[in-house]
C-alpha cells in the first residue's frame, strides 16, 4: 500500500462539516470579491478537495458556477445528498494525479481553490496535479490555496522525515486518531510561493485557532495567485 492509497483509507472515514470554513468565506468576502469583482456570472469555480460540498454549495449561492472533486467517496456521496440540487457537480477524483486528465472542469476555469487539500500529495505528485490544474484555468484565472505550516504542532510534532517532500503522521486523542498518513509542511512564505510558483502572487498570509489544549493551533499559510 503505497502513501495514496493509506491517505485515502483515511479520508474515506468521512470529514463531517456542515458549514462552509472562515477560509471560504473570507477568501470570497476579503479578496475575490471586492479586487477581483467575480461573483454573479456563471464563472466556472473548482474546489478541489471539496469534502462535504460546503464550499461549492456556497460559491453556487454567490452565483459561480461551481464543481467539487476530493477523493473521499464517502464525503462525495454525503455532498450529493447533502446539495440534490448540485449532485452533478460532485466527483470522486483518483488520489493519484496521473490518473485524472483534469479536475471538474477541462478548461475555461475562472478560481479554483484548494482549502487544506494539496498538502497531501509529495513534492512529484503535488506538481503533477498543480500542472493539470493551471492548464484548466483561463488566462488571469485566480488561485487560491491553504497549506500547512511546521507551527501546526500537533501535525508536525507528531510526524518523522517519509520522502518527497512528505512525513508521516501518526497521533490519537479522544477526537482523532491519525493512523499513518502523510502530509507535506510549509517552512515560510518564500517556501510558500515556491510551491506556487506557476502563479504571480497576490497575497500570502496565514490563519490560525486553538480550541483544545491537548492540541495545536492548526496553523496554516494562505496564498492567492493568478494565472
Amino acid at each position: 500500500m503505497n502513501y495514496l492509497d493509506k491517505n485515502k483509507k483515511y479520508w474515506n472515514i468521512g470529514y463531517n462539516a456542515f458549514n462552509v470554513d472562515h477560509s471560504v468565506f473570507r477568501f470570497y468576502g476579503r479578496i475575490l470579491k471586492p479586487e477581483f469583482g467575480m461573483g454573479g456570472n456563471h464563472e466556472k469555480l473548482l474546489d478541489f478537495g471539496c469534502g462535504q460540498g460546503a464550499g461549492v454549495n456556497f460559491f453556487a449561492m454567490q452565483g459561480f458556477h461551481a464543481r467539487g472533486v476530493d477523493m473521499s467517496n464517502t464525503d462525495i456521496a454525503i455532498a450529493k445528498m447533502r446539495y440534490p440540487y448540485l449532485a452533478q457537480n460532485f466527483s470522486v477524483c483518483d488520489p493519484d494525479p496521473k490518473n485524472n486528465d483534469y479536475y471538474g472542469f477541462s478548461d475555461d476555469v475562472s478560481v479554483v481553490t484548494a482549502i487544506q487539500s494539496l498538502y497531501y500529495l509529495s513534492d512529484t505528485d503535488f506538481q503533477t496535479c498543480i500542472e493539470k490544474l493551471y492548464n484548466s484555468m483561463k488566462p488571469s484565472g485566480i488561485f487560491f490555496a491553504t497549506m500547512m505550516g511546521e507551527c501546526s504542532k500537533e501535525y508536525f510534532d507528531n510526524s518523522v522525515e517519509f520522502k518527497d517532500g512528505l512525513r508521516s503522521v501518526k497521533f490519537q486523542n479522544n477526537r482523532l486518531n491519525v493512523d499513518e498518513y502523510y502530509m507535506s509542511f510549509i517552512k515560510n512564505e518564500e517556501h510558500l510561493k515556491q510551491k506556487f510558483s506557476m502563479f504571480k502572487p497576490v497575497h500570502v498570509g496565514y490563519y490560525s485557532a486553538k480550541f483544545r489544549n491537548d492540541e495545536g493551533d492548526g496553523f496554516h499559510y494562505s496564498f492567492c495567485g493568478v494565472k
